[in-house]
């Protein structure tokens, strides 16, 4: 396993045990591998630090997600790739929480670093039109591309409400429902 993967993991760990704001580089850094790395050799692999630690962490899962597979395929189907979304996050529950009540304790911080989140995205033309094409596929027409960072939004807010309160909003099924209803009024009003 490269260094890169056993910070991302130990970054993970730590996270999921000890909240957000309570894990410093410093402390991955000294968790990471079976002595440790030098905080260097983690800013080597991400040097924005956290930050790119945690847009790393969620390119991981967008790679088990196969969008671009999904995108591509004209006949695929929505409902059950959102299934395979909310199977992942409910996996990966206890980290989701770690960050949910980090954001709710510290919105100020998360807030920045979610703005620093999307400024690098943004700077990302391919991300900005896999978001896009994304988004399309659920309004199941073209939109405009301030709708569709709205729609990601409102997605990722609900798929972490839904996830964090353990089916908040009845099954998966139910929940895709719901989803799939609020999305697509955003793209009409």
């Amino acid at each position: 396993m490269s260094v890169k993967e056993q910070i991302l993991i130990t970054a993970e760990e730590l996270i999921e045990s000890k909240g957000y704001a309570n894990v410093s580089t410093r402390t991955i850094a000294r968790n990471t591998g079976d002595n440790g790395i030098s905080v260097g050799t983690l800013y080597h692999h991400f040097p924005n630090g956290k930050i790119d630690i945690l847009l790393a962490i969620a390119e991981k899962y967008s790679n088990v997600l196969d969008i671009p597979g999904f995108l591509s395929d004209p006949d695929a189907d929505l409902r059950a790739w959102l299934q395979k979304r909310l199977e992942l996050d409910q996996k990966k529950r206890n980290f989701i929480t770690a960050m949910e009540i980090e954001a709710m304790a510290h919105p100020g911080e998360i807030r920045k670093l979610f703005d620093e989140s999307i400024k690098l995205r943004k700077q990302n033309k391919e991300y900005s039109a896999v978001v896009y094409k994304m988004m399309e596929k659920f309004a199941g027409k073209k939109i405009s591309i301030e709708k569709a960072y709205k729609m990601i939004l409102v997605m990722k807010t609900m798929i972490r409400r839904h996830i964090v309160f353990g089916n908040l909003f009845g099954s998966n099924d139910d929940f895709i429902d719901l989803l799939l209803t609020i999305v697509r009024a955003l793209v009409e009003e």
